[in-house]
């Protein structure tokens, strides 16, 4: 009995290990993304139709193998935008917005898209904070045509993280959604589009190797394709 418990034992340490090395290895290649990432921007004196991103990593377009193959670049390209302004920044939070907000050059956008919420959820932060948060971040935007805001579908499907993680992320997960829809609707600003509920997420999650980037949390060329089907029904052209 002795000799069984001490071999699972030691599977045991072997598979934490094993999995150490692999998280480790996996973070370390995310942090390659992150660092080799370039947003997507169209500064110019045409003011035509402008646009303002702001957010976290996915915002930047962290995953997509070239900047236009982004959410912002598919968008910007979609919808001929002259001007496009990205003052995300990779590892925002919600707490962070006003900081990009304030970094804004005009006073005027067509189209303003946030994208964040992903940094809030994986750090365990409380859904109710970060609704307020943003609600906050909404009443300080320059004027928009229109304004769009979204959120992770669902960091739990990230392959990156193990399996008991993951499960309260796709709980916190879900309730950002329900708490950003609340603040949306407070603000009285903007459209939030809520993958949790989008067929879009599903297909992440049941192909990560196709959706996701190497890194196993951004999206890849694809995934943010698959966003873009999402996001751009919604746009005014």
């Amino acid at each position: 009995m002795k000799l069984i418990l001490l071999v699972l034992l030691v599977l045991i340490v072997i598979s934490v290990a094993a999995w150490a090395v692999h998280f480790y290895m996996t973070v370390q290649v995310s942090k390659k993304l992150i660092h080799n990432a370039v947003s997507f921007q169209l500064r110019s004196e045409d003011h035509t139709k402008t646009f303002l991103i702001l957010g976290d990593s996915t915002a930047v377009g962290v995953g997509a193998t070239h900047p236009e193959e982004s959410l912002a670049g598919r968008l910007s390209t979609y919808a001929d935008m002259t001007y496009v302004e990205n003052n995300a920044k990779s590892g925002a939070l919600t707490a962070d917005l006003p900081g990009q907000i304030a970094q804004a050059q005009l006073t005027h956008y067509d189209l303003i898209l946030i994208q964040i919420g992903g940094n809030d959820i994986i750090q365990f932060h409380d859904p109710k904070k970060s609704g307020i948060q943003l609600e906050a971040a909404l009443r300080q935007l320059p004027q928009a045509e229109q304004v769009i805001i979204i959120s992770a579908g669902d960091v739990g499907g990230a392959t990156l993280f193990p399996p008991p993680v993951r499960w309260i992320h796709t709980y916190l997960n879900n309730e950002h959604h329900r708490e950003f829809i609340a603040a949306v609707a407070r603000a009285g600003i903007g459209e939030y589009i809520n993958f949790g509920i989008l067929p879009t997420t599903k297909t992440i999650s049941a192909s990560p190797k196709i959706y996701l980037a190497a890194d196993g949390l951004h999206p890849s060329s694809e995934g943010y394709e698959l966003w873009f089907e999402d996001v751009s029904k919604q746009l005014k052209k």
